[in-house]
């Protein structure tokens, strides 16, 4: 079990592009010494322009998944260069570095999260540390909140999940104190998710419980459904069946209704289990054979776990396989295909490190 960091997705406003269009003619053209003269006659309403660059970078990361491969952050290269710019410009006429060191942060975040999803976790932390310090200096919470959830996920691939724990703690702490109802749900959901990876059950189903409650509230279905994927595991390690069952149910719809092809692939797969594990075959059938196509086309696992070894397929084909058993099916049609894909995985090698999904 991994904890996920995850990013808000928004959309760009075209009233605040009018804002900035003035400003960022200048940099367009290159005439600087017109934009330093702007700056030298209207300081506040630069500084204004390089505020609303920044909550426009801030909103353009995001990361998404949907194909078999490493997850990567987006953002808008466009939005960050020009910040950075501007931002400079207006050291250099005013001598006030406070925007150019806020923007400068935020670059260093997104170099962060590339090392962290590149598996760099202890570079990563590095960069988060001193990203951080500069957070505190500049006293924004809000960027501070992030470097948390960031160093959460360092530390858990570091293999220090009570450090995990610790900076999930703080980053719930800080996103209380903010009153941002989308980061104090994001905090809820990493807290759960890593007292699920320390096994303490009943607080991960606490916290994953808040927080499928509170991203309904403001409307992710992706972390909503994601919430209630933790729930549905924390019931599975109970044997708690049906609620179980309810849970990765939720998670079913809520990811097709967003339109998110690993959450649907993860519930599927997850209800085979639950529906196997009570031998109710027909019904484990039905789950696993639809999970197929999601863990070969997207890849179901964490994106830090993707190699060439996909154990879940190669569990889900050998559960197929018993199933088939005890339904006393014999169509070589349906049984011939699971039994070739199972022997492809003969001649790979395993890398042993298995999670559940």
């Amino acid at each position: 079990m991994f904890l996920s960091l995850l990013f808000l997705v928004f959309t760009l406003q075209t009233d605040q592009r009018e804002d900035i269009s003035r400003w960022l003619g200048y940099l367009e053209s290159g005439n600087l010494e017109e934009l330093r003269e702007a700056i030298r006659q209207e300081p506040g309403e630069a500084r204004a322009a390089i505020e609303t660059l920044m909550a426009d970078f801030d909103h353009s990361i995001h990361s998404w998944r949907d194909a078999p491969e490493q997850r990567r952050v987006n953002y808008s290269d466009t939005l960050l260069d020009s910040g950075l710019q501007l931002s400079q410009m207006v050291t250099e006429v005013t001598g006030d570095d406070f925007l150019q060191r806020r923007f400068e942060a935020r670059r260093d975040r997104v170099a962060a999260t590339e090392l962290l999803n590149d598996g760099e976790f202890e570079k990563a932390m590095s960069v988060i540390q001193d990203v951080r310090a500069t957070a505190r200096q500049l006293e924004d919470q809000s960027f501070l909140f992030s470097t948390y959830l960031s160093s959460a996920y360092a530390h858990l691939g570091m293999g220090m999940p009570e450090k995990t724990l610790e900076d999930s703690k703080t980053a719930l702490q800080i996103a209380r104190q903010i009153g941002e109802k989308v980061k104090y749900t994001l905090a809820l959901f990493n807290l759960g998710t890593a007292h699920l990876h320390l096994g303490q059950n009943d607080e991960a189903l606490r916290y994953s419980s808040e927080a499928a409650e509170s991203a309904a509230q403001i409307g992710n279905s992706i972390w909503e459904a994601n919430a209630w994927l933790n729930v549905g595991y924390v019931e599975i390690t109970q044997r708690n069946h049906q609620a179980a069952e309810e849970a990765f149910g939720k998670t079913l719809s809520l990811s097709q209704k967003a339109g998110d092809p690993v959450g649907e692939g993860r519930a599927y797969y997850n209800l085979g289990i639950v529906f196997l594990n009570q031998k109710k075959w027909t019904l484990a059938r039905e789950h696993l054979e639809s999970s197929l196509r999601f863990i070969r086309d997207v890849d179901i696992r964490h994106s830090h776990d993707i190699d060439e070894y996909n154990y879940v397929e190669k569990f889900t084909l050998e559960a197929l396989l018993h199933i088939y058993k005890q339904l006393n099916l014999e169509d070589p049609a349906v049984i011939d295909p699971v039994r070739h894909s199972l022997e492809e995985f003969a001649g790979r090698s395993s890398s042993g490190d298995q999670h559940a999904h």
